[in-house]
């Protein structure tokens, strides 16, 4: 009968425990159902409060897979209706919370990119309380992702920005985020004094009593790390005061708060060998949580503690159970196996164990491979659009540098253009004027403005007025006018008089020497020949009027009319047509 009522009794258990299960959960449903009738009929701050006792009920399940977006969705509804209210403040609280939800996942680098965009809202509506627990959450982020350095410039920015505020709260916060990087850091001591900051920063800080409580938690727990006991209980205790505050100003007790110190008295106890007490605290958290958290670690660690070594190794399996990654429990159960004299399990177990630390480090190096080799990519993405962008906005710049000179160019052409066909048509005037003037004094039209057809109004004496008329003359006959090497010696030979003479009439009547009269005549007459014969070319012009070298031709020619042959003969045959 013995065996047959155990196994009976052993289903039973199971049963009313998974019966037990199944009700909480189902009871949850209910309530979410419930709670998701009342939003799709109300509104407002009706609808508002109704959220937020949902959003209550799916953070207790927000492990389970699609959670998540599921809690956010309910956070921007419930923002939306904030906003709505003008509740700036609930705004605030909901934003804070919504990050949280976030950085609960472990999806720090989702937390980095939205905490500027909620900072930005908390300080410009002045919610400082919200603004420096979410700088607490970008904070913190960084620091698990283990940029410490990135984190401790960041955390050094914010607390200076409250120290120019002379917010003494939010000081307090950015020192505890500082002890928590330290401390990741094992930097203790330095960890140490920004809580000793932080407290004091946050003691007659009322509506910061919850981080109060979790800085003076912290503050035991980093003076266990470096074995200072005594101080450790001194403070401990002073943590209850706070509790004991946070609990009245709660009006109701704080359990959290209470299960964190309760479990850094666990540790010290069991540091300091003190067993019994380490027990008492366990049984304390198991009173208050009603056995919902199983504490099978510490419950081993207090077993191995006495000595009772089958019933830590049972502990200690259901820890590993429970927490497969967690480390600690697998090295105390490797020192349990030792202890019962068990080798082959113990080395057993140490291979295990190092087969599973060199997993995760490969897990771990090919994932921060993967994270390079993305990274990388990105960047080589990120590099290769810039230089495209550079390489676009160069050859942009180009062309409208181009388009800006061929606009240039086309603008100063026109100008010249026109300029040069003023020079044409006042050189033609002065053609015609010359012509009229020759016509009514009766003689041969002259070579220029400055001719003999009025000789009398001419300077100079007569002798020297009639000395230039027999240069004129001679420089028309037979072509002399046209002969490359004719020079002025001949000239004067030719004319009966000395090289002296003919020079200081020619200035005189004409105000230039005979060499430079005979080039004037020369390039009047290579004009006249550029509008009247354009089958002959620039060069063949330039010969036949008497110059060798074409190039002084040019020269001269465009000194003297200020126009170039070719575009003289241009203009010329475009008036013509």
């Amino acid at each position: 009968m013995k065996n047959i009522v155990s196994p009976v009794v052993l289903w039973g258990t199971l049963f009313l425990f998974l019966f037990s299960s199944l009700s909480a959960q189902n009871s949850r449903q209910r309530a979410k159902d419930s709670l998701r009738l009342v939003v799709s009929k109300t509104e407002g701050a009706e609808r508002l409060a109704a959220n937020r006792k949902l959003v209550g009920l799916y953070q207790l399940e927000v492990n389970k897979d699609q959670v998540l977006d599921t809690i956010l969705t309910i956070y921007d509804a419930m923002n939306a209706d904030a906003r709505k209210l003008g509740d700036l403040k609930e705004q605030g609280v909901i934003l804070h919370n919504r990050l949280a939800a976030i950085s609960s996942k472990g999806l720090y680098d989702e937390v980095i990119r939205q905490a500027p965009a909620t900072l930005d809202f908390l300080a410009k509506n002045e919610l400082w309380k919200n603004y420096y627990l979410v700088c607490s959450q970008f904070i913190n982020a960084y620091s698990r992702q283990g940029e410490y350095e990135k984190a401790l410039v960041k955390a050094d920015s914010i607390y200076n920005y409250a120290k120019a505020q002379n917010n003494r709260a939010g000081m307090g916060v950015i020192l505890h985020d500082i002890s928590m990087i330290y401390t990741f850091q094992r930097r203790y001591p330095e960890a140490e004094k920004c809580l000793r900051e932080s407290i004091d920063m946050l003691q007659d800080q009322t509506s910061y009593l919850n981080m109060l409580a979790t800085v003076s938690y912290h503050l035991v727990t980093n003076l266990i790390a470096q074995e200072r006991y005594d101080d450790a209980l001194k403070a401990a205790c002073e943590t209850e005061e706070v509790n004991r505050r946070f609990d009245a100003a709660a009006k109701s007790p704080q359990l959290s708060a209470w299960c964190n110190l309760w479990f850094s008295y666990i540790d010290l106890y069991r540091q300091m060998n003190e067993f019994d007490k380490a027990q008492l605290y366990i049984n304390k958290v198991d009173s208050a949580t009603k056995g919902s958290v199983k504490l099978y670690k510490e419950r081993g660690h207090v077993l191995y503690g006495k000595k009772r070594y089958h019933e830590a190794l049972e502990m200690l399996d259901k820890a590993i159970e429970q927490y497969p990654n967690k480390l600690e429990a697998k090295g105390l159960k490797l020192m349990t196996l030792i202890q019962m004299d068990e080798p082959e399990k113990a080395v057993e177990l140490f291979y295990k164990f190092i087969e599973e630390r060199n997993a995760d480090f490969n897990r771990d190096y090919n994932a921060k491979l993967d994270e390079i080799r993305t990274q990388y990519e990105v960047d080589k993405y990120v590099a290769e659009k810039e230089r495209n962008r550079i390489y676009f906005l160069f050859a942009l710049g180009l062309c409208l540098f181009l388009v800006l000179l061929l606009a240039g160019v086309v603008y100063y052409n026109r100008i010249i253009a026109a300029k040069n066909r003023n020079l044409y048509r006042q050189i033609k005037e002065q053609d015609r004027m010359a012509n009229e003037l020759s016509l009514l004094s009766g003689t041969p039209p002259p070579v220029e403005d400055t001719s003999l057809a009025a000789a009398e109004e001419l300077p100079g004496s007569s002798q020297q007025r009639k000395l230039v008329a027999q240069l004129r003359e001679y420089l028309l006959k037979d072509n002399n006018l046209f002969n490359a090497n004719l020079a002025r010696d001949e000239i004067a030979s030719a004319l009966g008089t000395n090289k002296n003479a003919l020079n200081e009439a020619v200035k005189a009547v004409i105000g230039k020497t005979p060499m430079e009269y005979v080039r004037t005549m020369q390039l009047d007459e290579a004009r006249r020949l550029l509008e009247k014969h354009p089958e002959l070319t620039v060069e063949a012009v330039a010969l036949n009027c008497g110059f060798n070298v074409v190039e002084t031709f040019y020269r001269l020619f465009r000194k003297h009319y200020g126009i170039t042959p070719a575009e003289y003969r241009k203009i010329a045959l475009s008036e013509q047509n």
